[in-house]
């Protein structure tokens, strides 16, 4: 199938269900949406020829006839349960099929000052919500996002306000193009966590999750953010987040990847104000044919900012991870602090990983770094397990186990780190097998 035929489906698509979709009523909203699906016309789908896009091809995409889920039906709630990160105490949003579950979530027990909602729901706030990016190909899947998000997360928090509770957002995909966008406001001196859970929704036929995400953190704010994408081995799955950090504010990320026919989660982030943080670590499992792809631009705009990043790569079959981290160091922001460092394990010889660091130094005085490692286990450090009575599979587990950990120890502790790390376990025990 060639492109226009592809484009041509996805605005068919839109134009039957934009009635329907949130917000319909309200002319902003209605002109907003058409005006980024014709941006999507225009562009299509990112490719090759765009240099951030070098190494992850959608072209699959083109093959198949996507169409747009019609309700929010088909998860038991056993499944929902036992999908779930974050244990009873927590507020939570499910998503099936693209539309909240309103059964299956918990949004009540808020603190004054703090307002959670479904997008479905946000009113005549929509239009915000729904604001554009930019008429840029490479981030083009924001703008089909605009056109045909049926639901996500709304969350703002007035200065001050501390959830005492994680927020989960626990999605699962369809057969269809599955388009969810969240935004995440927070005022000055508030904290909050954010758990975003993208899972298996047991139906093995192919589907589209298109995610777009926006974080405001007001200054001196703090958010943790974790995110795990876990979809059944056939799914696409596409995520951009765009993260603007205050003055001393501090955003801690981490982003596991763990299933996925070809899944891509691209996070830029800015530093809007002296003294903010990011800590941002990631973990992608790849096996059989899986292509799993973590994209990074860094822009400190401000001096006295500091991040790192830490992504580590297990790869194996005929998987193939990629990691790009871009830093980018504006001429006035003197006294950053930027560490950056990627590191896989190889352990079939037709595993790949591409590995693409990008330093743009504009200041002079600064302190950044980039490191990149690529090799299999350590013979010796298996040899050794194994002179110990362990067995070669168990050997080979455990030392990746401890190679991921570093990782999941970026967790916050209690039942959301359990979970993580039980499922990166699971992934483990099944390459065993």
């Amino acid at each position: 199938m060639s492109a226009a035929p592809f484009v041509d489906t996805i605005a068919e698509a839109y134009r039957a269900a934009a009635p329907a979709l949130p917000g319909a009523e309200q002319r902003a909203v209605a002109a907003r949406r058409q005006a980024a699906m014709e941006a999507f016309r225009r562009h299509g789908l990112p490719n090759h020829k765009l240099e951030s896009w070098k190494f992850t091809s959608l072209s699959g995409l083109e093959k198949q006839a996507w169409s747009l889920p019609a309700n929010e039906g088909g998860i038991d709630a056993a499944r929902i349960e036992a999908a779930a990160l974050v244990s009873a105490d927590s507020y939570r949003l499910v998503f099936i099929n693209g539309r909240l579950n309103a059964a299956a979530s918990r949004l009540n027990g808020l603190p004054d000052g703090a307002t959670l909602l479904p997008l479905a729901q946000a009113g005549d706030a929509l239009a915000d919500v729904l604001a554009g990016e930019g008429d840029d190909k490479a981030a083009i899947l924001a703008e089909l996002n605009a056109a045909l998000a049926s639901d996500g997360l709304v969350l703002r928090l007035q200065d001050g306000v501390v959830l005492d509770k994680p927020v989960e957002i626990l999605a699962f995909g369809a057969p269809a193009l599955v388009n969810l966008r969240h935004l995440v406001l927070l005022g000055r001196g508030a904290q909050a966590t954010i758990v975003e859970g993208y899972r298996d929704s047991g139906i093995a036929a192919p589907g589209w999750t298109n995610i777009f995400c926006r974080i405001g953190l007001g200054e001196e704010a703090r958010l943790t953010h974790v995110r795990v994408q876990a979809e059944n081995p056939a799914a696409y799955h596409a995520a951009l987040g765009k993260v603007s950090i205050g003055a001393g504010a501090r955003y801690a990320h981490v982003s596991l990847q763990a299933g996925g026919n070809v899944a891509r989660h691209e996070l830029h982030a800015e530093f809007a104000g002296s003294g903010a943080e990011a800590d941002l670590q990631g973990l992608v499992l790849a096996r059989g044919t899986a292509h799993l792809d973590h994209t990074l631009y860094l822009h400190h705009a401000k001096p006295d900012c500091r991040s790192n990043q830490l992504f580590k790569h297990v790869v194996d079959d005929r998987g193939h991870a990629v990691f790009q981290g871009g830093i980018r160091v504006a001429p006035h922001a003197q006294k950053t602090d930027a560490q950056q460092l990627s590191r896989t394990l190889l352990l079939a010889d037709r595993a790949q990983i591409d590995t693409k660091p990008e330093l743009e130094i504009l200041a002079d005085d600064v302190k950044c770094s980039h490191g990149a490692s690529i090799g299999d286990l350590d013979p010796q450090q298996v040899f050794y397990m194994k002179a110990r009575g362990i067995g070669d599979d168990d050997a080979r587990r455990l030392l990746l186990s401890g190679f991921a950990y570093e990782v999941i120890a970026a967790v916050p502790e209690g039942n959301l780190r359990d979970k993580v790390e039980a499922l990166v376990e699971d992934w483990l025990k099944a390459g065993a097998a």
